[in-house]
């Protein structure tokens, strides 16, 4: 059976594609921190009675979100992988210590989070900003570097409807050697694809 292409009614412009590809820089935990993370996730799961899931294999600290697309640009990777090779920045100690949820709209979903002082989070933080200063040197036409939005550096353990209550946790750290550049498809649950991966200054 031939489908019938209908003409949208009048004044309704054609449906944009969604948006289904994220492309975002981030540093990794390495196998013990993975490790304990995941852990901790599963205990604050069954303490607290959360409808969650743990992914272990999407544990990650997002250092920039490039935002979503409809489908992957080339330009957009190579503008991505040109400022990140430009990166230099000594390698780091990323230290979390407390748990927390994010506030979201009303019945959405709301991460669950690792956090901690601002004394864990200085390499990261210097990391961060040299790759947003990067990034936008490559911008045609603008008159010098914005200032690099203010973040609060964490990793999300699961999202739940239900929130998680602001408390310590035995300190969770590891050494930093690298930050990637990871490609997630909306709706996915797999391990996100790395498109490109960077040493930090040993």
């Amino acid at each position: 059976m031939t489908p019938i292409l209908r003409k949208p009614p009048a004044g309704v412009g054609p449906v944009a594609p969604p948006l289904q590809h994220h492309l975002f820089f981030a540093v990794l935990p390495d196998a013990a921190a993975a490790h304990a993370a995941a852990d901790l996730a599963q205990s604050l799961i069954a303490r607290h009675d959360l409808q969650a899931q743990v992914r272990a294999q999407r544990l990650h600290a997002t250092l920039l979100s490039l935002g979503w697309e409809a489908a992957l640009s080339e330009r957009h990777l190579a503008w991505a992988r040109a400022a990140a090779a430009r990166v230099r920045a000594p390698s780091f100690q990323l230290r979390f210590d407390r748990v927390l949820s994010f506030a979201r709209a009303p019945r959405a979903k709301r991460p669950c989070v690792l956090c901690g002082p601002a004394d864990g989070h200085a390499g990261f933080l210097r990391l961060y900003e040299a790759l947003h200063a990067q990034l936008w040197s490559e911008v045609p036409g603008l008159q010098g570097v914005p200032q690099a939005p203010r973040i609060t550096p964490h990793m999300t353990l699961c999202y739940s409807r239900q929130a998680v209550p602001e408390q310590a946790v035995p300190p969770l750290a590891w050494t930093v050697d690298r930050f990637v550049l990871l490609h997630n498809v909306r709706g996915s649950s797999g391990p996100y694809e790395v498109l490109g991966e960077w040493h930090l200054d040993s």
